[in-house]
Order: C-alpha cells, then sequence, then structure tokens
C-alpha cells in the first residue's frame, strides 16, 4: 500500500509539474472570444473593441467567434462548458445570468459554471414614452395605470431581456397592472412605439438615444443610480420614488469555472490596461456607453447581485419558465 501511494503521489507530481509550464507560457495559441449574440449586435461590437489590444498585449492572436442564440444562452452555454484553460472566454452580460434563470432545467449555473474576470462597460436603461401616450411623467404615467389596470402595454424586445425585465421590475416597484407586447427584435418593438401598438418601452439609453433627439420619443426617467451625462435634464426613477428599479446593460468577460488563477490574473491585468486606454474610452463612448473597469472581486459582487436581482425578479414576476 505504502508503494502504491508513493507512486500515485510521484504522479500527481509529475502531472502537476507538466500543467504548470504550459499555464506560465500561456497563451501559447489563438484566444476566443465568444459573443452570444449575431453579429453586428452589441455584445459582438465590445468584442471586436477588445480584439485588437488583446492581441497586442497577449502578444498572441485573438479572434471573436459568434455563438448568437436564445438571448444569449445558447453562447453562455458554450462557454461554460468550454475548456478552463483561457483560451474560450464569453463576452456576458445580464443576458447571461438572467437566460439561465428563465430555464426549469438550465444547461449551465451562473454562479457556479462561470467567472467573471472583468467588466468594462455599462449603459442604463431608460424609460420612453411613444408619442401616443397622455402621461407626460412616471407620475402620470403610474395613475393612468392604476385607473384602468390592464389597459396599458409595454413593448420589449423578447422575454427575458433587461428592456422586458426593467418594465417587469417597474410594474413591481409601482404595483401595476400593465400588459407585455413582446417582439422579435429590438427594431421591431421601436416600430411598434412609434406606431402606438405599444405605449412605453425600456430601452438602452444608447439605441433610444437617436430617437428621442429627433424628438419621436420622449426620455420619462433613467433607470440608474444617477442621472446620465447625454440627458442631464431626465432624472432617475428614484428621484421620482420608483426606488431599487436600476437595471444597466453590462459587457464583461467571463471564463468557465475552474479556470486557473493565473490565467486570470494575466486576463485581468490584460482588461484593466485595455479599460484604462484613451482610445478604448473613446470608442465605448462613441457607443454611447461609459466604460469602467471592475476587477475579479469586484466583478464576482457584482454578478452575484445581478443573478440574484433576477432571480428575484423572475420569481416574483411570476414568468413562464421554460
Amino acid at each position: 500500500m505504502r508503494i502504491l501511494a508513493t507512486r500515485v503521489s510521484l504522479a500527481l507530481c509529475a502531472l502537476a509539474i507538466s500543467i504548470m509550464p504550459a499555464f506560465a507560457q500561456y497563451p501559447d495559441h489563438v484566444v476566443k472570444i465568444v459573443s452570444p449574440a449575431p453579429p453586428g449586435g452589441s455584445p459582438d461590437i465590445m468584442a471586436h473593441l477588445l480584439q485588437p489590444g488583446m492581441t497586442e498585449l497577449l502578444k498572441q492572436t485573438t479572434i471573436v467567434e459568434a455563438h448568437g442564440g436564445a438571448g444569449g444562452y445558447i453562447g453562455s452555454d458554450y462557454v461554460a462548458k468550454s475548456a478552463p484553460d483561457g483560451y474560450t472566454l464569453l463576452l456576458g452580460g445580464a443576458f447571461t445570468a438572467i437566460t439561465a434563470s428563465l430555464q426549469k432545467n438550465p444547461a449551465y449555473r451562473p454562479a457556479e459554471d462561470l467567472v467573471p474576470v472583468a467588466i468594462f462597460a455599462i449603459v442604463p436603461n431608460i424609460l420612453v414614452a411613444g408619442p401616443h401616450l397622455k402621461a407626460n411623467s412616471v407620475a402620470e404615467l403610474v395613475a393612468e395605470a392604476k385607473a384602468a389596470p390592464g389597459t396599458l402595454n409595454f413593448g420589449s424586445n423578447g422575454v427575458g431581456t433587461t428592456l422586458h425585465l426593467s418594465s417587469e421590475l417597474f410594474k413591481l416597484r409601482k404595483r401595476t397592472a400593465i400588459t407585455h407586447v413582446a417582439y422579435r427584435g429590438w427594431s421591431e418593438c421601436v416600430v411598434g412605439l412609434l406606431s402606438g401598438e405599444v405605449d412605453f418601452m425600456f430601452d438602452n439609453l444608447n439605441t433610444a438615444l437617436p430617437n428621442i433627439r429627433a424628438g419621436k420619443i420622449r426620455p420619462l426617467a433613467v433607470a440608474a443610480s444617477a442621472r446620465h451625462r447625454t440627458l442631464p435634464d431626465v432624472p432617475t426613477l428614484a428621484e421620482l420614488d420608483v426606488k431599487n428599479a436600476e437595471v444597466s446593460s453590462w459587457f464583461g468577460i467571463l471564463v468557465p469555472a475552474r479556470t486557473p488563477p493565473a490565467v486570470i490574473e494575466k486576463l485581468a491585468a490584460t482588461f484593466r490596461t485595455i479599460a484604462d486606454s484613451e482610445d478604448f474610452k473613446r470608442l465605448v463612448d462613441q457607443q454611447g456607453m461609459d466604460s469602467l473597469y471592475f476587477g475579479p472581486e469586484e466583478a464576482k459582487t457584482f454578478w452575484l447581485g445581478e443573478i440574484s436581482k433576477w432571480q428575484d425578479v423572475i420569481a416574483a414576476s411570476k414568468l413562464e419558465k421554460q
């Protein structure tokens, strides 16, 4: 038995020694950023903003690979089940937690199967009224909704998106009955808003801004902790007595659980350098978003908070799981 134990111990030591140089040399081949959205979507755009800096700093080719479908669920699951070696990264966001929470039997568990490395961009959602809505303020909107429960409706780009759940959270906080109309995509929802098919919607501030500036829709409130630099006259929901209803679309990098700490540290340092660069900040700003940097520990706290928040909203809203 002693001989067997010794042999097992020696074998494990040999394996550890053989693995250590591989991670010490990381990366020694192509690194892949998985965008869980079709080409041209926000995750795909953000992945391509990271790509040049990663290639330069890691001194290794970095590519972007699209794995779109099911609101980000397919691509997130793909990365969660990939080898935990730092060569397959996920361009994640709130959708990574939401889409799994909407499944009866999720293929991956966000809190256990994915680890955040960094968060580097964020944009708040904004409540916007269509041209046919009589209400000119949040107070008037709530009053109208309570006077005729179920009469008003709101649009979204699909069940389980942050645009949809922003409105569900708003309904919960103000205890109103408002009907949800789910469209197949963002552009169809905006057409529905402009035509009067739906009365209001929550949108990402950056994508809503052109229609706001053109006078086609009216901004009522920003779902953020502070007013946004692009619309300083628009109040936050909290200012209007809608507490704890902040919703932002954010973007960061996640890796499969059990990725070696040394690899995570190297990636985190790489993203910190990118996030601090003026060129990257300018590009993020051009997308109508705000740049920031959360390292592994801050990102983990934020990530777990997002998972908990959306699980609670989904449960409280009694949304049917798939």
